[in-house]
């Protein structure tokens, strides 16, 4: 089985200038689990504790596709089209929101970002 990388990028929400949490690309296989997150450090948004996460997929020389929403698991909105092996959920202890693949597919491979709403 070849290996395959898995390139993502993030919106990482500040105050000031945005620095990375993440290293720039991950190496999986198909039919793995992979997390990515999104940190959020703004006070405005971690004060209120009820924002909302959209993510998006951007497969190279397209423009980016929203993947889903999710706020709780009570709101949240993933468009017929976005397979169920992308999940999302938030960790408000340390305002991360969380972007589930599993299992990893090859058409998988595209940057991820996230944007957050409330």
């Amino acid at each position: 089985m070849a290996a395959w990388c898995l390139i993502f990028a993030w919106v990482l929400l500040a105050a000031s200038q945005p620095a990375p949490a993440q290293p720039d690309a991950l190496l999986v296989f198909p039919g793995q689990m992979i997390q990515l997150s999104c940190i959020i450090l703004s006070p405005q948004h971690t004060a209120r504790r009820d924002f909302g996460v959209s993510w998006y997929q951007q497969r190279a020389g397209s423009a980016p596709r929203y993947l889903l929403y999710y706020q709780s698991e009570e709101d949240q909105d993933r468009p017929a089209d976005t397979p169920a092996r992308f999940s999302a959920t938030r960790d408000l202890a340390s305002n991360t929101c969380i972007l589930t693949i599993s299992p990893v597919q090859p058409e998988d491979d595209a940057d991820y970002y996230c944007s957050v709403g409330y």
